[in-house]
């Protein structure tokens, strides 16, 4: 996993412009300002201000809807990934000494800022669209190639086309969403309180890698707002990770024995290994998923994909039964162990290797290729 993406550690977020004057906010008294009671994101700013991550004014207040800069956003970012590399910049519009030019060096470094030619604007307030270009070369999601997403904003025309894929993909994450008006609103200067309550989610990451020992349900109640982490290990049978980011793999484990595991919601960004699971055994509705490795020893598990589930590679390494649902998808099946594919969801393309002969398809893939074509010996019912 990239260094950038471990467990976030404490720090301190003020919200002035000099970060640094962390000696602002022990001025605040017993008649501190408390602008954030009453507010929409009050349960987030309090417990950020409980942690000591979010320190806020002089005067006790944290000016919840007001913008935030460039600079400001950027100096969080480096604060809350712990980013402290850093790299020479020539931005025309930042002094070559002082803050400012010590968080765009780290920025630079970590690759989420590549300016705007030789500016970068550090003093102008950041923009929705400018927000998500940023977190989602941060967080190195892949961009959104299908923009159907973002018809529904009736905005939509002000997303301009060089944002839209970044906008796409951290719409398609479930990381920001529109507003209650049905706009984007893409121009408009992204707020504190914004800020708080799309990074909280990371927040909650249980030690950069999260371990499941027993049954349950893990994950996040609103669909649109999945929590988040690196990467999850399920050691156990039984479970059901809902409404849930991997930034990382997705490993369910030979623990999970004949058992089953459900994936609803679930976006992986890195692989799905999975060693464990049987017949009927492991089902993804309605997620988004990389690579998906079927290496389990000693008998066969079943991949059963429902409802919108997207997977772009699925190399079947032992043997598997694969259903696949009317509306679900893998770009790119491999198969180097016998299998059964059912269903009449779509195969774009399948690779079938000497170990894959004899496997059968329901519905024929869209392009088949391999040795094991060649033979005769795989065929489509």
């Amino acid at each position: 996993m990239d260094v950038y993406l471990r467990k976030i550690v404490s720090v301190s977020l003020g919200f002035s412009l000099l970060f640094s004057l962390l000696s602002l906010a022990s001025a605040a008294t017993g008649n501190s300002v408390k602008d954030y009671e009453s507010h929409w994101a009050q349960k987030q700013i309090e417990s950020w201000l409980d942690k000591g991550w979010l320190k806020g004014f002089a005067d006790g207040s944290v000016k919840p809807d007001q913008g935030i800069t460039r600079a400001e956003f950027v100096t969080l970012i480096n604060r809350s990934f712990d980013i402290r590399g850093s790299m020479p910049v020539r931005f025309t519009d930042v002094p070559t000494t002082g803050w400012i030019y010590e968080e765009f060096a780290k920025a630079a470094s970590a690759g989420y800022i590549k300016g705007y030619g030789d500016k970068v604007r550090p003093n102008d307030p950041l923009t929705r669209q400018e927000a998500a270009v940023i977190i989602s070369d941060l967080l190195k999601l892949e961009d959104a190639s299908d923009l159907s997403a973002l018809n529904k904003f009736k905005d939509r025309d002000q997303i301009a086309a060089w944002s839209a894929s970044k906008v796409g993909a951290m719409i398609n994450s479930g990381i920001m969403k529109g507003y209650p008006s049905g706009n984007f609103a893409p121009l408009q200067a992204i707020t504190r309180a914004e800020v708080v309550t799309i990074i909280e989610p990371l927040t909650t990451k249980l030690g950069g890698a999260m371990e499941i020992n027993e049954a349950g349900v893990f994950g996040g109640e609103d669909p649109t707002a999945p929590a988040f982490d690196e990467g999850v290990t399920v050691n156990t049978y039984g479970v059901t990770l809902k409404n849930f980011l991997v930034l990382g793999d997705l490993r369910i484990n030979e623990g999970v024995g004949e058992g089953d595991v459900s994936l609803e919601n679930v976006t992986v960004k890195g692989k799905v290994i999975v060693k464990g699971g049987g017949a009927n055994s492991i089902h993804f509705k309605d997620s988004i998923l990389g690579e998906v490795v079927v290496q389990k020893k000693g008998g066969k598990v079943s991949l059963v994909a429902e409802g919108t589930t997207q997977i772009k590679t699925v190399t079947v390494q032992s043997g598997a039964f694969i259903q696949l649902g009317q509306g679900t998808s893998v770009a790119k099946l491999i198969l180097d162990a016998v299998t059964k594919v059912t269903g009449q969801g779509q195969i774009l393309a399948a690779t079938v290797n000497q170990g894959g002969k004899g496997s059968s398809f329901e519905k024929k893939p869209d392009l088949v290729e391999g040795v094991g074509l060649l033979s005769g010996t795989s065929h489509f019912n």
